[in-house]
């Protein structure tokens, strides 16, 4: 188990093989959660709100196109499914 040493202002350098192991770049987020007497550090991952708003519209129109002869009830739970879809692809 490598050895990290705290430095002013409470930075750390991660070990490169720590790094590596989870392809983390200069600039990534982690998310530092306390547990117990641990500190543990999980990747985030960010999505571009735009981005995602982009392709949540165009879910909608390629929904609505498709299923036409549907009710607004059942486009929107094909919709919340291929959200979902999107979602884990992102974990």
């Amino acid at each position: 188990m490598p050895t990290i040493k705290i430095l002013r202002n409470g930075q750390l350098t991660l070990p490169a093989k720590l790094r590596k192991a989870l392809d983390l770049k200069e600039g990534d987020l982690l998310n530092a959660e306390l547990e117990k007497d641990k500190i543990v550090l999980k990747p985030l991952t960010v999505i571009e709100r735009d981005k995602i708003r982009k392709g949540f519209f165009q879910l909608v129109e390629e929904n609505w196109k498709k299923n036409k002869d549907l009710d607004q009830g059942k486009v929107e739970k094909i919709v919340k499914e291929e959200l979902e879809k999107i979602r884990k692809r992102a974990k």
